[in-house]
């Protein structure tokens, strides 16, 4: 009998949780995708890869980017007979510090190992989203993968309320225009009441953050997407943020500083 891996039982409850009408694929003998989802018109395609810690741990220094290429290598080999197909690779991440799955990671090794980012974005304390630009060696190209319709980012996410009020306190020394301190955001911590626990709002949701791919033969449907989903895309030769789900959206018009989208 077949044993669902961890990537696979974490996506069936977000699909679930979506309200999404999804299948299995049955094994056979030829390679294929995980799961298929009926979209519309669309017929669309999953295969979910997790990461297990690597046989040779690495000291010192390393680059996230070899171990998702290879997930991206090994997903093509899933869709080679499914061309015509909506593709997208899903990646989870919850064994091993030593692979990522964060946004910044996935994209460099989907489009390029060396990343630009635009500068007004990065020093606002994150309260809006990056945008990126790539460059070198990249596992999604125009002549490569071009049936990946899309790379999607399973995780966990749920608002911790003192970090969000750690925010708070920094981002109002920062428009009194204070100098801001790396270890600033300690002090602050260790000034909130003690005796409070955190706090979070939506713990247990999973969420998925969707990297198109601008090559893909077939593009990612723009209306599959949840509540506290994020959609990336190549615009203008920025990889930027092109729109979230309703509950994030909501949040940021609360004043929740992207960081904690």
């Amino acid at each position: 009998m077949y044993e669902k891996t961890e990537s696979e039982e974490v996506f069936e409850h977000y699909l679930s949780s979506q309200s999404l009408t999804w299948a299995r694929i049955s094994d056979l003998a030829a390679k294929h995708p995980d799961y298929k989802i009926q979209h519309k018109n669309d017929v669309c395609l999953f295969e979910v890869k997790e990461f297990d810690e690597p046989d040779v741990k690495p000291s010192g220094g390393f680059s996230a980017c070899p171990a998702v290429r290879e997930k991206i290598r090994q997903a093509r080999k899933q869709f080679k007979s499914f061309k015509d197909c909506c593709c997208a690779l899903v990646l989870w991440n919850s064994k091993s510090i030593y692979r990522s799955v964060l946004l910044e990671a996935v994209a460099s090794a989907a489009f390029g190992e060396y990343v630009h980012f635009d500068a007004a974005a990065s020093g606002n304390l994150r309260a809006e989203p990056c945008s990126y630009q790539f460059s070198g060696s990249a596992g999604l190209t125009p002549k490569h993968n071009t049936t990946i319709s899309a790379i999607a980012i399973l995780n966990p996410y749920r608002l911790n309320h003192m970090w969000l009020e750690m925010w708070r306190e920094l981002d109002a020394k920062r428009q009194r225009g204070d100098e801001i301190k790396p270890w600033d955001q300690f002090d602050i911590l260790q000034r909130l009441p003690s005796d409070q626990p955190a706090t979070y709002s939506y713990e247990g949701t999973i969420r998925t953050l969707v990297l198109e791919n601008p090559y893909a033969r077939k593009a990612f449907p723009p209306d599959l997407f949840g509540p506290f989903d994020q959609r990336w895309r190549m615009q203008s030769g920025w990889f930027s943020l092109a729109f979230m789900g309703a509950e994030l959206a909501g949040l940021k018009r609360n004043g929740v500083p992207f960081i904690y989208l």
